[in-house]
């Protein structure tokens, strides 16, 4: 279970305030395993964790309050020198369109950036790298993105309703030499509390279906029907199936025990797997 740790390389620069000098973490520091007990997770013989199941993907029913993010605010992130508002997003279908290496895909990366995907999707393995640079704006030292959210429902009237007190922003910053924090609402925190956060209001980053890059829906249609071995990082068909479905984390348990490979049979099958 990955853990992003905000605990301490003190940055005492003259240009970055007393509030942004502590708690920042690099990549490889967020990448570090820490144990913490899930909501819906359970221990067998206080020895095997067995994580929680996923929730499904679509956790609202029609005509109920939902989650939607309102507008982002970039601050020297890639090609956005300074600050820029994107937005704001239309309440039920936004299309961002515009010429070739216009930006387009900034907007996404900026997503990409602050939900922590990986390498693969940025394009990039340091974060350090994500902060603008041109010969009008250099030696820029941070980025920052701030993903603003609100909950908003539909009446049967066709009315919009806002909850105003349901608002929170997402951010986060990083810095040259690759290190990065996390803030809600301007508090920092740890990326297992924004996971938290987001859970809470039915987006589950840990099973990731709300951010479809181009050529994943072809990648999964070409994938191999089984991984070539546990190393293999592309995985195929069998292990995509078992991430969707919630049965991949009971391979971490039954590699512990083999023994409990019947007990794991019967949970399967059973209501509350």
């Amino acid at each position: 279970m990955k853990r992003a740790s905000a605990g301490g390389s003190g940055r005492k620069e003259k240009t970055r305030e007393a509030t942004e000098e502590s708690s920042v973490v690099s990549d490889e520091e967020n990448e570090k395993e820490t144990f913490e007990m899930e909501p819906g997770g359970r221990m067998v013989d206080d020895i095997i964790y067995i994580p929680p199941p996923p929730p499904p993907s679509l956790t609202f029913d029609e005509g109920s309050p939902r989650l939607i993010i309102s507008h982002i605010t970039n601050d020297n992130f890639k090609s956005y020198a300074g600050k820029h508002i994107l937005g704001p997003f239309n309440k039920g279908f936004t299309a961002i369109v515009g010429p070739n290496a216009s930006g387009k895909s900034n907007v996404i990366d900026s997503l990409l950036f602050v939900f922590e995907c990986r390498a693969q999707k940025l394009q990039s393995k340091k974060v350090g790298v994500l902060i603008h640079s041109s010969n009008e704006h250099q030696n820029i030292e941070s980025c920052t993105v701030s993903v603003h959210f609100e909950v908003i429902q539909r009446l049967p009237s066709g009315e919009l309703l806002n909850f105003e007190d349901r608002k929170f922003v997402v951010s986060r910053t990083a810095f040259r030499d690759n290190s990065s924090y996390y803030c809600i609402g301007g508090k920092q925190c740890t990326f297992k509390e924004i996971q938290r956060k987001l859970l809470e209001n039915g987006v589950d980053m840990d099973h990731n279906r709300f951010l479809i890059l181009q050529g994943e829906v072809e990648s999964i249609s070409l994938m191999k029907p089984k991984a070539a071995s546990e190393q293999d990082s592309s995985g195929g068909m069998l292990e995509y199936l078992e991430d969707v479905i919630g049965s991949s984390r009971l391979k971490e348990p039954v590699k512990l025990d083999p023994d409990w490979a019947g007990e794991f049979t019967k949970l399967v099958n059973s209501p509350v797997f």
